[in-house]
C-alpha cells in the first residue's frame, strides 16, 4: 500500500479486553481517529458524511503500550461516495486491514449527494 497518512495511537488500558489486547472493537475508533486526521487534513470535514460501511481483517493481537500506526489512502472515488483503505501496525507487523465506504449527505434533502469538486480534489490529492 502507497502511503498516503498515517495516524499514531497509542494504546490505553481501556482498550483492552480481558485476554489483555485490544479489543477488536477499539480498532474502529482506531480507524475513526485517523479517517477523522486524514479529511480534515485535506480540509474537508465530517458534518456531511455517513460512513456506510467497515470492514477489517485482523491479523494480529495489539497489546498495552504498543504504538499503533495507521496508514490512511483513498483507493476509489464514485459520484456520491468514496473508498479508504487502512493498514494497521505495530512498528513493522502488520496487525490489521481495513476498509471504509464514505458517503456524502444531504441532511436537509435526506439523500445521498454529489462530492463536491473541492472533495474530489482533496481526496486524490
Amino acid at each position: 500500500m502507497a502511503v498516503v497518512f498515517v495516524h499514531t495511537e497509542n494504546v490505553r488500558f481501556r482498550d483492552l479486553d480481558s485476554m489483555g489486547h485490544v479489543n477488536n472493537a477499539v480498532f474502529l475508533t482506531y480507524l475513526e481517529e485517523a479517517r477523522i486526521a486524514f479529511l480534515f487534513g485535506r480540509g474537508a470535514t465530517t458534518d456531511s458524511l455517513i460512513v456506510a460501511r467497515v470492514e477489517i481483517d485482523y491479523r494480529s493481537p495489539v497489546r498495552l503500550g504498543e504504538k499503533v500506526e495507521v496508514d490512511v489512502r483513498c483507493t476509489r472515488l464514485g459520484t456520491k461516495s468514496f473508498d479508504l483503505e487502512y493498514e494497521v501496525r505495530v512498528g513493522d507487523r502488520l496487525v490489521a486491514e481495513a476498509r471504509s465506504v464514505q458517503v456524502f449527505y444531504d441532511y436537509e434533502r435526506r439523500e445521498a449527494a454529489e462530492l463536491p469538486a473541492d472533495w474530489r480534489q482533496a481526496l486524490t490529492a
